[in-house]
C-alpha cells in the first residue's frame, strides 16, 4: 500500500491510512507477533449503498470514545503513471483541484461495532484531521480552498458543519491541535496560487467548468506542479470567548530551506 496519516490509540495500536486500502491498524500487543489489519476499505450510506474509501489520508483517536476520525480526500482514485510503472500519490489531488467538484469526505470508525459512518462532505481534497480534548469537535483541512473545517460532536451545534478559518497564504494539509490550550498547527505544503484561484473565480461557472475539463484532458506530464514552498500557521480554533482566528505564521516563501511541510504536531514541552 502507500501509507500516509496514522496515530495511536490510548492502547497499543496504530492506526493509519493507506491511499490504496483503506483504514489500516497495527497492534502491537498481538501474538504471536503484530500483523496489518484492514479494518474499512468501504461503509454503508444511509440508503443502503456501499460507498469505496478511495484515498483514505489522515487519521486522528477521539480521546473519550476511541473513535477513530480520517478523511478519505477524493473520489479520484490512484492510478500508476504508465511512463514510470509507480504509484503517482499526487495525481488524484491534481485532478480534484482541478475540477472543483469537492468530493472529499469526513468518516468515522468505531472500533467497538466495527461501523464506519460519514459524518461530513463537500471537501475539496479532505485532508488533516484533529479532535479536541473533550472530543466535542473534530476539525479537518479542505486543501485547495485554503479552509479549515469543524464537525461538531456535542454540544448546541451537534451535527453542524462549519467554516472557521480560511485566510491562508498556502494550500492546506495536515492538522493537530493542542489539548493544552486552543491553538492548533496548519501544515503548507505549497502556496496558494493565483492561477488556481483565477481558475475558480471565472464567471460564468459554465465557462469555468469549460476551462477544468480542458485542463483534466492534458496529459499527465503537463498537469501543473505545486512551487516550492512550507508554511506552518499557528491558529486559534474558538471558544465561547473568541472566534477563530489566525495567529501566526511561519514559512519559507521559496522553498530553499524548507518546503513541502505536510503534517505538524505539538510536542510534549508545548
Amino acid at each position: 500500500g502507500r501509507s500516509i496519516g496514522g496515530k495511536f490509540d490510548s492502547g497499543s495500536c496504530l492506526y493509519f491510512a493507506d491511499i490504496l486500502k483503506g483504514l489500516c491498524r497495527i497492534c502491537l500487543d498481538r501474538t504471536p507477533k503484530p500483523v496489518v489489519e484492514l479494518v474499512a476499505s468501504r461503509f454503508q450510506l444511509e440508503d443502503g449503498s456501499w460507498s469505496d474509501v478511495t484515498y483514505a489520508d489522515d487519521v486522528d483517536i477521539g480521546p473519550r470514545t476511541g473513535h477513530v476520525y480520517f478523511s478519505d480526500a477524493t473520489d479520484v482514485k490512484l492510478d500508476r503513471d504508465l511512463e514510470t510503472g509507480k504509484w503517482d500519490i499526487w495525481y488524484p489531488s491534481k485532478l480534484e483541484g482541478i475540477r472543483g467538484l469537492k468530493s472529499g469526505r469526513l468518516l468515522r470508525y468505531k472500533p467497538e461495532t466495527g461501523e464506519v459512518d460519514l459524518i461530513a462532505s463537500g471537501a475539496l481534497f479532505a485532508n488533516g484531521v484533529a479532535v479536541d480534548a473533550q472530543e466535542s469537535f473534530v476539525v479537518f483541512t479542505s486543501t485547495f480552498e485554503g479552509k479549515v473545517m469543524k464537525y461538531h460532536l456535542t454540544g448546541e451545534k451537534e451535527g453542524q458543519l462549519e467554516t472557521i478559518l480560511t485566510e491562508f497564504p498556502g494550500f492546506l494539509d495536515g492538522i493537530d491541535c493542542s489539548f493544552d490550550s486552543s491553538l492548533c498547527f496548519v501544515a503548507m505544503p505549497a502556496p496558494a496560487t493565483p492561477e488556481l484561484k483565477a481558475l475558480f473565480a471565472i464567471r460564468p461557472a459554465i465557462l469555468s467548468r469549460l476551462i477544468r475539463t480542458i485542463l483534466m484532458l492534458l496529459p499527465r506530464g503537463l498537469a501543473p506542479d505545486a512551487k516550492p514552498y512550507g508554511g506552518v500557521a499557528i491558529v486559534h480554533r474558538g471558544d465561547e470567548f473568541s472566534k477563530p482566528s489566525v495567529k501566526q505564521i511561519y514559512q519559507d516563501p521559496t522553498g530553499v530551506d524548507i518546503s513541502v511541510i505536510t503534517g505538524v504536531t505539538e510536542g510534549p514541552d508545548g
